[in-house]
């Protein structure tokens, strides 16, 4: 709240400032403060709200007339903190910012650890597109079954009973009249083979065959797409976690500058001002932390919800980055294009069900056709049936026979059923010629992709060991006094930019890895 004479308050550890922004323009090469006749009642009035306010908060008097000292961590109650035995971040400093009650769940640091091999298995296990994908592929099996069917013999039995009064039945006097109840019982086996259909139920069963093998490639490349987004998940945390840490390594830092510039100033060689911009960089550097925390937790969430796990469940990915030098991970080769559409081609089975669908629309397309044929059946029945008032005295029976149809006139729906099977057959053609491009520049985009996170870290690398140098060396020219200290927050942030870029690199190089595999059918064995 603004006081009578016109300055702002904010906090007690200000008050320095306060003052050092009062003696600035009087200030001497040998650090003492000098002020202007006509500011000394402000400087007054200022040293007086400063010693009641912090009379008030506990502070110790002597600490404004004392040379300042290296500030220490802000308590708890100015700046909450989750502490790391309820955070599933396992994190070498405390960190800032207390989220949402419920998010991280009961304080235990008994987190499950899965690598990407056990994610991607639990994933199989409990998604639910990979169940409907089964279903499909279950149902194009049964389809193949129904059309085998029409090509094997057709067997079935028929037995009757009956009971009547009236005209005598066959084999008992046709046509006589008679007041008597009369029963006949009769059995029969008949069976039925189709013998000549212009191929038609050929056709039928290959493009059943055909469909079903598509629906088990599509099953494939549905997993395939699944490993793919368990990995992309599986990194997005660990790069979020990483990226705590870097924000904590950062405001670690921040908080030894900080301390480094408050000795130089209590030392008089460096301004009483210089302590303002260090606490600056300490409150910007512990902002950072809590959104990196608070994205570290959401990506943890995200990954539990792609294993098919609920988001309150937290599952802690193992880490294959090394953590004390990313630099030395392994790496992938870059083979050439032709050499990676290749195996491609070969591997993905987008592609094989692709394929699978247009050889379906084309048996499809044919056995349309073939119902202008004629079609030629066999068919032989034998059976025993009753011949006295009775029921009893049964007399065999058998008949065999051919049936021969040829259609003449169908109102043009053999006609339409064609038109149908040319066009599905156009369809499946340009979808294969769409999945052909998408392979083609998928290959391309992972091979350009994992060229460039290569090179990436290599840069990123170097990057961090001259910022880590730079650093060091502007710290030790800081403090003998010979730099300024916007050098030495230039060298900090150049330093903090430096531990994201490597960060970023290298679970960047993970995830080109994971891209390119995905993208020459790989990713996953099968």
């Amino acid at each position: 709240m603004p006081s009578k004479t016109g300055a702002s308050w904010r906090s007690p550890h200000l008050a320095a400032d306060k003052l050092q922004a009062v003696a600035l323009p009087g200030e001497s090469q040998s650090g003492r403060l000098r002020f202007p006749a006509h500011e000394e009642n402000v400087v007054v009035k200022s040293l007086l709200h400063a010693v009641v306010t912090l009379a008030f908060a506990g502070a110790p008097l002597a600490a404004l007339a004392q040379a300042p000292t290296p500030a220490a961590t802000p308590p708890a109650a100015a700046a909450p903190t989750l502490e790391p035995a309820t955070s599933p971040l396992q994190l070498p400093y405390p960190v800032f910012g207390t989220p949402v009650n419920g998010v991280v769940g009961p304080p235990s640091r008994e987190y499950p650890t899965v690598d990407l091999k056990q994610s991607i298995a639990i994933s199989v296990a409990r998604s639910p597109v990979l169940a409907s994908a089964r279903a499909d592929a279950a149902l194009a099996a049964v389809q193949v079954r129904a059309a085998l069917g029409n090509a094997l013999p057709n067997v079935s039995g028929a037995a009757s009973t009956t009971r009547f009064r009236g005209s005598t039945q066959s084999g008992v006097q046709s046509g006589v009249r008679t007041n008597e109840a009369l029963t006949q019982n009769q059995i029969a086996l008949q069976v039925r083979q189709l013998v000549f259909d212009g191929f038609r139920t050929e056709a039928q069963i290959a493009a059943a065959n055909a469909a079903s093998v598509a629906a088990a490639d599509s099953y494939r490349s549905q997993l395939q797409q699944l490993a793919l987004n368990v990995a992309s998940s599986y990194y997005a945390a660990l790069t979020a976690e990483r990226q705590t840490g870097a924000a904590l390594a950062s405001l670690k830092n921040a908080q030894t500058q900080r301390d480094l510039v408050a000795a130089q100033a209590a030392a008089g060689t460096a301004a009483r001002s210089d302590i303002s911009n260090a606490e600056l960089q300490v409150a910007q550097a512990r902002v950072v932390v809590i959104k990196a925390q608070a994205a570290a937790l959401t990506s943890l969430a995200s990954y539990a919800t792609t294993l098919g796990l609920s988001p309150e469940e937290i599952v802690q990915p193992v880490d294959d980055v090394p953590a004390s030098n990313p630099g030395i991970m392994s790496a992938l080769a870059v083979p050439s294009y032709q050499e990676a559409l290749k195996r491609a081609f070969a591997l993905r089975p987008d592609w094989s069900a692709a394929q699978e669908q247009v050889l379906a629309s084309q048996r499809s397309l044919r056995a349309a056709r073939a119902a202008r044929w004629p079609t030629l059946a066999g068919s032989a029945s034998a059976g025993s049936s009753s011949t006295d008032l009775t029921g009893g005295t049964f007399q065999p029976s058998w008949n065999i026979g051919a049936q021969l149809t040829l259609p003449i006139y169908d109102g043009g729906i053999i006609a339409a059923g064609v038109k149908t099977a040319e066009e599905q057959e156009a369809k499946a053609q340009a979808a294969q010629t769409t999945t052909q491009l998408t392979i083609e520049s998928g290959v391309k985009q992972a091979l350009i992709g994992l060229a460039s996170a290569e090179a990436g870290l290599t840069a990123a690398n170097q990057e961090r060991a001259t910022a880590d140098e730079t650093l060091k060396a502007t710290e030790a020219r800081y403090k003998a006094g010979v730099t300024t200290l916007p050098l030495l927050l230039q060298a900090q942030t150049g330093y903090t930019t430096a531990l994201v870029d490597q960060v970023n690199a290298a679970y960047g190089l993970r995830q080109a890895e994971q891209q390119y595999l995905f993208a020459i059918g790989d990713n996953v064995k099968i």
